[in-house]
């Protein structure tokens, strides 16, 4: 009888062993907890309860699935705040232009890319980059076709237009902007929310950002046209029968800014200039490496 009864308990055992191995593995936490609890097994034909030899590896167990767990519970709050900060330094040309001016310095630069540009960069793909300038107006001629030679396929870009005042003591007035997705002539936009525009004025860089989202920061990529930061946030077509015109109108793609100018040329009379002079600059990359966004983009919000 009393052989009977333990093989009898040992036939129970093995069954709940079974049963438990099983929900281990498709279980949930909860379950895994409750076994751990409850998984205890007859040795003896008396009403004692005693832990089986095996509990010891159902423990070990155990905390193997609670440690796998873990790793899909976080041990602290989620903060949300950190999280977003720590995105936004690993992935800046997904979000707004910081108005932040950089202090980063590059041994290659000239005198107009560490005093204008190199500050507006930060946060950009080309914040410690080289740069070079890879079309000039007054060498390369002021047209579309000389522009998209120039610039197509060289990756983010910053345009860079300047205007010699006429009051008092010449004094150059700096306009322009970043256009992230750079040019191709594959034709329609190039999307950025990180695109922005800028002046400077009493010697100061203001940024301008891009508004309502990344779509149409460029809103034309076409090969018989020049540059347009938005439908009309900073256009310069080439097209005109002044092919040094430049036309300005904030608030629609690109913000007003702290000075509520209506145009970026506010500051020296109007809506509209005829730039002294117009640059485009672009990273220094190694042969073979990786040019971001050389050729067509998708073209969404980002």
């Amino acid at each position: 009888t009393h052989t009977h009864t333990h093989t009898h308990t040992k036939h129970n055992y093995n069954k709940m062993t079974m049963s438990s191995n099983t929900l281990f593995l498709f279980g949930s936490m909860l379950l895994v907890t409750s076994l751990q609890c409850t998984c205890y097994a007859f040795t003896t034909t008396t009403t004692s309860f005693l832990l089986h030899p095996k509990k010891q590896n159902l423990h070990h167990q155990t905390k193997l699935y609670m440690g796998w767990l873990d790793n899909f519970l976080p041990k602290q709050p989620y903060d949300e705040e950190e999280s977003s900060k720590k995105r936004q330094e690993q992935y800046p040309e997904q979000y707004p232009a910081t108005y932040e001016l950089s202090t980063i310095k590059v041994e290659s630069d000239d005198a107009i890319v560490q005093t204008i540009l190199r500050p507006l960069l930060l946060g950009t793909q080309l914040q410690s980059r080289a740069l070079k300038n890879v079309y000039d107006a007054d060498i390369h001629g002021w047209n579309a076709q000389s522009f998209h030679d120039k610039v197509d396929g060289c990756g983010a870009s910053i345009v860079l237009g300047t205007v010699v005042t006429l009051k008092g003591d010449d004094v150059t007035y700096y306009v322009g902007g970043y256009n992230p997705k750079g040019w191709a002539s594959y034709g329609g936009a190039r999307p950025s929310v990180a695109a922005f525009l800028f002046y400077s004025s009493s010697q100061k860089l203001q940024k301008l950002q891009k508004v309502g989202g990344g779509g149409l920061a460029i809103s034309k990529d076409d090969p018989n046209y020049g540059i347009s930061f938005g439908p009309d946030g900073l256009v310069i077509s080439f097209v005109q029968e002044n092919k040094r015109l430049a036309t300005s109108k904030l608030g629609t793609y690109y913000e007003r800014g702290p000075d509520h100018f209506s145009s970026l040329f506010d500051a020296i009379g109007g809506g509209s200039v005829e730039l002294d002079g117009l640059k485009v600059y672009t990273g220094v990359y190694e042969n073979g490496e990786d040019i971001p966004y050389s050729g067509a983009v998708l073209d969404m919000t980002s």
